[in-house]
């Protein structure tokens, strides 16, 4: 719902994020994204209708134990209470399905759509816990230009010299809003590599327990450039469990290191970062699982994904480039 200001109360047709929403979400289909039923407004309401999504978003699963008001909260929480069996399976089906929305916005859609703020409490959990990228208010259209080309270039925002006004939520927002640079789909990239450290850590990143009140991203580079073991940054409920899934981890750990390079050229594509994701459970469907052994992996045995990022990127799985 949005109410008005006396402004859009004049000409309720002129609020930009309701617009937004409706343009956006009305020509769209994914699997993965809110579904817009329909839309209604007065002077002094804006109504939105989708489907009743019954658990809540993705940062209350993470962060309060709990989704929203439907019958599957108490099993949600007491699930996460015990770090349930499977806990990890659904982490990462949430994490692959935001990715492939938001490619599906990136790739899939002519002209391509900017999303603008991706995070935890825009996604939206059904009732098995499948997640829909929700909220659309700050979403913007990418060039059309060359649309049929594979090259990143036609994903950049028109005009050239768009200067964005501050959009997004602080601790997902890409650097280059900050310093007003030109902002592209990769500045998405870098909101869900936020997002997957988030799944992974279980840390908001605003998390005012982290040493020194750093932030998330900065806390995570500072870890894996000091060469500690990386398993220490998991989520605590994410533990214990069998080296093929922790090794599963620790890949999605590394993907998310990509998209959060500092330099937006040096991030993957969206559609790379879904198909890696993808990719890194492939190798061990028929495998049998090996049970925990109670030594933790190296830092050295921090892996890279089974399927190589193809693209200039030089932003490593070390970090080491992370102090220029």
């Amino acid at each position: 719902m949005w109410s008005g200001t006396e402004r859009e109360e004049e000409s309720f047709s002129g609020s930009g994020a309701f617009r937004n929403e409706i343009a956006a979400l009305g020509s769209i289909r994914h699997r993965n994204i809110v579904r817009l039923l329909g839309w209604g407004a007065n002077r002094a309401t804006k109504l939105l209708f989708y489907n009743y999504l019954p658990n809540g978003s993705l940062s209350g699963y993470l962060h309060r134990g709990g989704g929203g008001g439907g019958g599957g909260g108490k099993q949600q929480q007491q699930q996460q209470q015990q770090g349930g069996e499977g806990e990890w399976e659904r982490r990462y089906e949430m994490a692959v399905g935001v990715a492939h929305a938001v490619a599906y916005l990136h790739h899939d859609c002519v002209p391509a759509i900017l999303h603008g703020d991706v995070k935890p409490m825009n996604v939206l959990l059904g009732p098995d816990f499948e997640p829909y990228l929700a909220d659309f208010g700050l979403a913007r259209l990418l060039g059309a230009a060359n649309s049929n080309s594979n090259s990143d270039s036609n994903l950049d925002l028109q005009p050239p010299n768009f200067a964005p006004p501050f959009g997004g939520s602080y601790g997902y927002i890409a650097p280059e809003y900050a310093s007003m640079q030109r902002i592209t789909a990769k500045s998405d990239v870098y909101s869900y590599g936020v997002v997957l450290l988030e799944i992974l850590t279980g840390r908001h990143p605003l998390d005012p327990t982290l040493p020194g009140g750093t932030h998330l991203v900065q806390w995570v580079r500072d870890h894996l450039q000091r060469k500690l073991d990386p398993i220490d940054l998991l989520d605590p409920r994410l533990r214990g469990r069998p080296d093929s899934q922790i090794q599963e981890m620790l890949q999605a750990l590394a993907i998310s290191v990509l998209c959060i390079c500092p330099r937006a050229d040096d991030r993957p594509t969206m559609k790379d970062v879904a198909a890696l994701l993808r990719e890194i459970r492939r190798p061990a469907v028929d495998e049998p699982q090996k049970e925990p052994t109670g030594a933790p992996a190296p830092a050295a045995a921090f892996p890279a994904p089974s399927t190589p990022f193809k693209g200039s990127s030089n932003c490593s799985f070390a970090m080491s480039d992370y102090s220029s």
